[in-house]
């Protein structure tokens, strides 16, 4: 049992959950566009998503790696390595757009965890911009990657340009309420000078405020030009599951709560996405 433990605790701190769900974004992209699996786009996300949180993490303590108290952070910084070499070879095969696209990308996460300038604020702690900036690389990541790694194929196939809007959109707001349970459970450590959005309204107005969001995001999905009905019964069941975790998510919480069942809800949305598209596939 303590092995199990050890494990799954190595699997959250690792960052392979968080990128394991930013993974299934990128997936439900490809699904909602009908291209077809990209192992490049998708598993340099993944490696790329576990080397960059875990920069953000744990980047500063890499001076203390001689220190006995750093040695699990020294396993997950060397399975990083791991990570990075995997994801600079995946990243090697996408096309010169994407590479321009996730050049600036990986720029703007850079320069969330590392200031620039050693007195000013990193963009992580510089005050109100945190959670946006999050939706704003993760949409980039999981949206636009995918589509112009493919665009050919995209348009091709008679994919609109309007929808990628929209399903970035759609992107960027599910994102900020994804994050707002984690920054309801950082209340009693934040800093008040960060100006987190429960910070600044209450977690009463901040949960409010998400919701509707959430209608938002499913409004928006019937102004697609190819939106099927997997697409909205998917995106349904889980703003559903997202209401539910807003309900739940306080300041005293399991802690799993978020970094485990919150951040898994993308993945459950890729997983019921495949599953009702495969029912699709069968009945034809």
């Amino acid at each position: 049992m303590k092995l199990l433990t050890r494990v799954f605790n190595f699997y959250i701190e690792a960052s392979v959950h968080v990128a394991l769900s930013v993974y299934a974004l990128t997936v439900i992209t490809l699904l909602n566009f009908d291209m077809p699996y990209d192992e490049n786009v998708c598993y340099a996300v993944f490696y790329g998503t576990i080397v960059g949180y875990n920069f953000i993490k744990y980047g500063s303590e890499a001076r203390r790696f001689y220190m006995v108290e750093t040695r699990h952070v020294k396993t997950i910084q060397y399975f990083s390595f791991i990570c990075f070499a995997l994801c600079v070879y995946y990243v090697l095969q996408l096309s010169v757009s994407s590479l321009v696209l996730l050049g600036g990308l990986v720029v703007l996460s850079f320069f969330y965890a590392v200031p620039f300038y050693t007195s000013v604020r990193n963009i992580r702690n510089s005050p109100g911009i945190k959670i946006f900036i999050v939706a704003l690389v993760w949409s980039g990541v999981t949206v636009g990657l995918p589509v112009v790694n493919h665009y050919d194929l995209f348009r091709a196939g008679g994919g609109a340009v309007r929808d990628v809007g929209i399903e970035w959109l759609q992107r960027f707001l599910f994102v900020i309420v994804l994050t707002i349970p984690f920054e309801i459970r950082d209340m009693a450590v934040d800093d008040l000078s960060l100006g987190t959005i429960p910070q600044k309204i209450g977690i009463g107005n901040a949960k409010s405020v998400a919701i509707l969001l959430l209608c938002l995001v499913l409004v928006v999905e019937f102004l697609k030009k190819n939106s099927f009905w997997p697409d909205v019964v998917s995106l349904s069941v889980i703003l559903v599951l997202m209401v539910l975790a807003l309900r739940y998510s306080q300041v005293k919480q399991n802690k799993y709560y978020c970094s485990f069942w919150v951040e898994g809800i993308p993945v459950l949305w890729g997983l019921l996405l495949l599953l009702l598209n495969n029912l699709i596939t069968l009945k034809t």
